[in-house]
């Protein structure tokens, strides 16, 4: 599949999803809101930017980044409506990753796994900063995942990668997917100093 061809994919994606529940923060990150504070908040393929709306919210000035023009015109539209302002950007995350300069407060990825991606995010992040990420796993006894392998994290990977945080929560292989395999999902803290992890 072709660049146009996979953004065209999203874009189609994006304009036939339903609005009943399209809106709807994802539960997981609804759950551990008690950790969230305020400050400037990055989400990386945001999608239609559900978790961005509720992190404007409640309080955080919101960087959202996402592969498809529809779903980001779909996030202005809904966030003009609420009486939010937030920044989104056109972003290849893959081919041409230019993400925004300098660090913040919160870093969120959700249900997007492009491994190289990931010490970018961490870079991302200011010391003392929060990243919460929350993706496809193998672990556990579950029907086997049903996307590409290469957006499939391996049990313990992502703990890993963090290995020099403050892993604050750290779920993996409890919760199955509805597209196979099962969810997992870190809310790690930056240290003052740290050294950056890798995958291996």
């Amino acid at each position: 599949m072709s660049q146009n061809q996979e953004r065209q994919t999203w874009d189609q994606r994006w304009s036939e999803k339903s609005f009943s529940d399209g809106w709807q923060v994802d539960s997981w990150l609804a759950a551990h809101q008690h950790i969230l504070k305020q400050g400037t908040a990055l989400d990386v393929a945001c999608g239609r930017g559900r978790n961005s709306l509720f992190l404007a919210e409640h309080g955080y000035q919101v960087t959202a980044l996402d592969y498809s023009p529809v779903a980001l015109s779909q996030l202005q539209e809904e966030a003009a409506h609420r009486g939010l302002q937030l920044a989104s950007h056109l972003v290849d995350l893959e081919q041409q990753p230019q993400l925004p300069a300098g660090q913040f407060d919160l870093v969120i990825n959700f249900y997007y796994m492009h491994r190289p991606l990931l010490p970018v995010m961490q870079e991302l992040v200011k010391p003392g900063g929060l990243i919460i990420i929350r993706t496809f796993s193998s672990a556990g006894h579950f029907e086997p995942c049903r996307l590409k392998p290469e957006m499939i994290l391996e049990p313990e990977e992502l703990r890993r990668l963090f290995r020099d945080w403050d892993i604050m929560v750290y779920e993996e292989g409890v919760e199955a997917s509805k597209k196979g395999g099962s969810l997992v999902g870190i809310i790690a803290r930056k240290p003052e100093q740290t050294n950056t992890g890798d995958l291996s």
